[in-house]
């Protein structure tokens, strides 16, 4: 079974285009064990956070943070990027990812020549939805927004719906799919003037959404 996905680049273009990521199976990894006792649902493996709740609010945790990471980090520290891909995808999507994001360096020479010379990128999870749970999969819907600035480097900002498809393999989340969503995403703006800054329809995606999670403290 393959889903299509997107990688989500912090960069000045628009998003890069579509992968096909495949839901494989986890093979020669350990298994995460939790700590005993512990509630929390996210678990440093090897340095990366590592969901490893099978409940509807570990699903969303999971989702925050391999978000967040992927975004902030395929371009930004290709280390990070390679070790997020290794332990938190499907083996079927780890190869289409890497070589996407290789790609994406090698064609973005704006980007890669900023962060040379000191930009910094961040990325955020504005809000996400649990659009559907099984023990074994879960579709998420995000609202992520990306943030750029440096030396060389007006700060720009990008916001995008996100569709993420997680399967619970070996006692974790892993990433199978990720799509950026062609609607337009809201943007936020000042919304302290007046009650009309809140009120675009595009903040009707948004309905059902809830503040995220990160990390493992």
């Amino acid at each position: 079974m393959t889903a299509q996905t997107r990688t989500v680049a912090l960069t000045i273009a628009a998003a890069v285009a579509a992968l096909l990521l495949g839901v494989g199976v986890l093979i020669g990894r350990a298994t995460v064990t939790p700590v005993a006792g512990s509630t929390n649902p996210i678990e440093l493996v090897n340095g990366i956070p590592v969901g490893v709740a099978d409940t509807p609010a570990g699903a969303l945790a999971a989702n925050d943070n391999y978000l967040a990471i992927e975004a902030q980090t395929d371009e930004q520290d290709p280390r990070v990027f390679a070790a997020l891909v290794a332990n938190a995808f499907t083996p079927g999507a780890r190869h289409a990812s890497l070589t996407q994001a290789a790609q994406l360096r090698s064609s973005d020479s704006t980007l890669m020549s900023a962060y040379a010379a000191g930009a910094h990128a961040l990325s955020v999870v504005g809000a996400r939805r649990l659009d559907s749970y099984s023990p074994a999969r879960a579709t998420v819907t995000t609202w992520l927004a990306g943030f750029v600035w440096g030396p060389t480097l007006a700060p720009q900002q990008t916001w995008n719906l996100v569709a993420t498809t997680l399967v619970w393999q070996h006692a974790r989340w892993l990433l199978a799919g990720l799509h950026v969503e062609s609607e337009p995403a809201p943007v936020p703006s000042i919304v302290y003037v007046d009650a009309n800054n809140n009120r675009a329809a595009a903040f009707n995606a948004l309905d059902g959404m809830t503040a995220p999670f990160y990390g493992a403290g």
